[in-house]
């Protein structure tokens, strides 16, 4: 399912605090004020927090749902065993990053101070901004 307005229209008192966010009724227990806390994520998954402490096997169960209408549709032909893995963790993308990003400023600083780049910077410069330019990709796929 994965369509956050069929879950929103199962629920009371929803207000809107955010682009796809919102709060409500929690329908798994007696609620008097909103505590249910619902989020669209950009791939499109669904995800629910009760802040009074309800399970979300719990919340869904309530409104006739399960936890599969939460994400979005697989695409057609989709083999959860040829499913592309990152290459890098986040810290290490973020760890690579800080590097590559400290060497351009280097480079940078050298040019603002009136001094020229040896081919070895240049080298470098264009290692780091090809590298940049991986992680950018990686974070995009």
């Amino acid at each position: 399912m994965s369509d956050i307005n069929t879950l929103l229209s199962s629920l009371d008192k929803v207000k809107n605090t955010g682009p796809g966010k919102y709060i409500a009724i929690c329908p798994s227990h007696a609620d008097r004020r909103p505590s249910l806390s619902i989020k669209l994520t950009d791939d499109d998954k669904i995800l629910l927090k009760c802040w009074a402490g309800c399970q979300v096997t719990e919340i869904v169960g309530a409104i006739g749902l399960t936890l599969s209408d939460l994400m979005p549709e697989k695409p057609q032909g989709y083999d959860r065993a040829h499913a592309r893995v990152p290459r890098f963790s986040k810290s290490e993308m973020f760890d690579r990053l800080l590097h590559e990003s400290i060497i351009l400023g280097l480079g940078i600083r050298r040019l603002l101070n009136g001094k020229e780049l040896s081919p070895a910077d240049i080298q470098s410069i264009n290692k780091a901004e090809s590298i940049i330019d991986e992680l950018r990709k990686e974070v995009s796929r």
